[in-house]
């Protein structure tokens, strides 16, 4: 049995509790949350996008009231993130249709391209697969290093591997599971337009690149607009959020037993003509207007959020309520939630050897959590840095200036009147001044030298204006923290 967390997003914050006890673990203030992917969980940290600016709120994931560990602004309006590798990546899909990476230990932008006509509203990831959906009804197949490798290149435009395009109204949801580059992984999407979708993507190598087509394999058919849905790890149901309830999507049926007492399994779907509407159960004791569903580990437990703040954890195998989690801060609404495995802190293993285990009520009570001090999290780049040449000691000194908040202005200055690189009487400034004067008669030589220190201050300008854009993140990103909530 494993011991899991659930994260809720709400507008009086994101709430973590319990998933099989319900007890409440922990509490992020001071961030509306407006999106079903408007957060995400590492081990150590949970990133919010706030619905009323585009600001990001990250906080430590310890027992109790938390407010903002950091607080800065994104570079335009995010719609949707994705926690990649464990927390060291953090993917976001913008308003404006791009997609957005970083690696969250530097904060280092790692690339950013235009990914969607219109705003991108869901994201999935497995394996080093990303699958994007947006307002567009269409969805996209990555594969992240292609992608960044593209960037890096310089080519004029990123191009997916696949892309999927059968949806008419706006993608609500997305899915992946494991093996999408191997040919066994299945990706599953939902949209407003009453349907969730199978699909196989059929991948080959061109080259040093990945490419592929995408197979419908099968269309689910409801009688609502769909709002989320989860897949169990076996892939044998889908379970499906509607604005008219919870619902369970077997994807495999019985077939009719034989002259020997015996049946088969049979896999739905297989074609893209598939559509299935009558094979759908409902979760009859939910509530109308669901907005978020989450699965644990194993499949067992399945837990719902509703529109009006009503959260329930259900039993997979006879759709029976075991609880109703009660809480005043979900009163205000409920946009998403996410399950994970339990940290450390939050009564999780301390060791791979039990990893997942779930400790006895009295030993998780006998044994104190410890509380994390830090965070591996820096705050994000807002634009893309394309030089990469090694820093300068003037630019050692500005990031010292933006790592250290309290230091001052003054000393500061000080330790750039002492850079002997960049004084006014430095030897950078003798030689430009010495390629100016004549110094054996030949033009040619003159020319050759103006061009190398033409060369210099190019690299020198495209630097400081990739520090002063630093600079300028870090002045918003401390005058947001001091700003009184």
């Amino acid at each position: 049995m494993f011991t899991e967390i659930v994260g809720v997003g709400t507008a009086n914050g994101i709430q973590v509790y319990d998933l099989r006890r319900g007890t409440k673990l922990a509490q992020c203030t001071g961030v509306s949350v407006g999106g079903r992917q408007a957060f995400g969980m590492s081990e150590t940290w949970v990133a919010s996008v706030s619905d009323k600016r585009a600001v990001c709120h990250v906080y430590m994931l310890n027992r109790g009231d938390a407010s903002a560990k950091l607080v800065f602004p994104f570079p335009e309006e995010i719609g949707c993130v994705q926690v990649l590798d464990g927390g060291r990546y953090l993917v976001a899909g913008a308003k404006s249709g791009r997609i957005l990476v970083w690696a969250t230990a530097s904060g280092r932008m790692l690339g950013a391209w235009d990914a969607h006509y219109g705003a991108v509203t869901a994201l999935g990831s497995s394996d080093g697969v990303l699958v994007s959906g947006g307002e567009d009804a269409a969805a996209h197949v990555w594969v992240l290093a292609q992608a960044l490798d593209q960037l890096a290149r310089g080519d004029s435009a990123v191009t997916p591997i696949a892309s999927a395009a059968e949806h008419t109204m706006a993608i609500s949801s997305v899915h992946v599971t494991p093996g999408v580059l191997a040919g066994r992984g299945r990706i599953y999407t939902a949209a407003r337009d009453h349907t969730c979708k199978q699909w196989r993507v059929r991948v080959e190598r061109q080259g040093p690149r990945y490419a592929g087509r995408t197979e419908l394999l099968a269309t689910l058919l409801y009688t609502t607009a769909i709002s989320d849905i989860a897949v169990d790890a076996s892939e044998t149901r889908v379970f499906v959020a509607t604005a008219a309830g919870l619902f369970q999507s077997n994807l495999y049926a019985h077939t009719q037993a034989g002259a020997d007492g015996t049946g088969a399994l049979t896999a739905l779907g297989g074609t893209g003509s598939a559509v299935y509407s009558e094979n759908h159960v409902q979760f009859a004791a939910a509530e109308t207007d669901v907005v978020a569903v989450g699965l644990s580990c194993d499949g067992t437990l399945a837990v719902s959020a509703s529109r009006d703040g009503v959260v329930r954890v259900w039993d997979t195998g006879s759709r029976q309520c075991l609880r109703t989690i009660s809480d005043k801060q979900l009163a205000g609404g409920v946009s998403g939630v996410s399950v994970q495995l339990a940290p450390p802190q939050l009564g999780g293993p301390r060791t791979l050897a039990t990893a997942g285990l779930l400790r006895p009520d009295a030993m998780a009570e006998a044994v104190v959590a410890p509380r994390i001090s830090s965070i591996s999290f820096a705050p994000l780049q807002r634009l893309l840095r394309a030089d990469t040449t090694e820093a300068t000691a003037f630019e050692a000194a500005v990031k010292t200036r933006l790592s250290g908040s309290r230091e001052s202005m003054a000393q500061f200055d000080a330790q750039l009147r002492q850079d002997s690189a960049y004084s006014p009487t430095s030897r950078a400034d003798s030689r430009l001044l010495g390629a100016l004067r004549p110094a054996d008669g030949s033009a040619r030589k003159q020319v050759a030298d103006l061009q190398q220190q033409m060369e210099r201050l190019q690299r020198h300008n495209a630097r400081t204006r990739a520090l002063n854009d630093e600079l300028y993140q870090s002045t918003v990103s401390e005058w947001l923290a001091a700003r009184p909530q």
